[in-house]
């Protein structure tokens, strides 16, 4: 969280944030010590996709007293993507009305179009969802 999102960090508040294998193996072989395990920042949700964990009300590796993550060189795929979103519901991607600052990261339609493409690609290959 560098620049656009420096202290801010709403995004890690309560967050769904599903992870890949590959989510997972960067952030275990990125990890500053050796002693993280999946369980740790994993669980399995009620659809049987794997989510980040929420310790607080807040992503486990978000670091709530300097709104700092603790993992930025090596997060989450989602969270790269983030503000733009996936929602399932409209079958569409959407700027997350949380962020306040998403004017910063999604300047034009045009970069919405190409990271939508992308989203979709990541949730079809890499977390393996029709959509």
């Amino acid at each position: 969280m560098e620049n656009k999102c420096k202290d801010c960090g709403i995004c890690c508040l309560n967050t769904d944030m599903i992870l890949s294998e590959q989510d997972i193996s960067l952030i275990l072989n990125n990890y500053p010590s050796n002693d993280l395990q999946r369980e740790d920042f994993i669980f399995i949700n009620k659809n049987g996709l794997f989510q980040l964990k929420n310790i607080e009300d807040h992503c486990v590796f978000f670091d709530a007293a300097i709104k700092k993550c603790k993992i930025y060189h090596a997060h989450p795929q989602g969270c790269r993507f983030y503000p733009l979103i996936y929602d399932i519901d409209k079958n569409k991607c959407v700027l997350d009305k949380d962020c306040p600052r998403t004017h910063l990261f999604y300047q034009n339609n045009n970069k919405i179009k190409r990271y939508c493409k992308k989203i979709k690609k990541f949730i079809r290959e890499q977390l393996h969802i029709n959509i």
